[in-house]
């Protein structure tokens, strides 16, 4: 990103990528419980797959855009 003249930010790294995703999911914790614990007796039963969809800016700054419940794992080579 140096070469095209970004200003790469010094803090961002894979940890604040993660922080947001854990933030994410420590906001959405009681509704997703409640869904599972509806429809499941027992915990550990099962398991969610999340698909977070994040921008970085040209500073390299994280942001969430989206969060997929069931996102496409399909691969599309051709």
């Amino acid at each position: 990103m140096e070469a095209r003249g970004a200003n790469p930010n010094p803090h961002s790294d894979p940890d604040q990528i993660h922080a947001i995703c854990v933030k994410t999911l420590i906001a959405a914790q009681p509704h997703i419980c409640s869904r599972y614990g509806q429809r499941f007796r027992r915990r550990n039963a099962c398991f969610e797959v999340f698909g977070f969809d994040v921008l970085l800016d040209r500073d390299l700054t994280p942001y969430l855009i989206e969060v997929n419940l069931s996102p496409d794992l399909a691969s599309t080579e051709a």
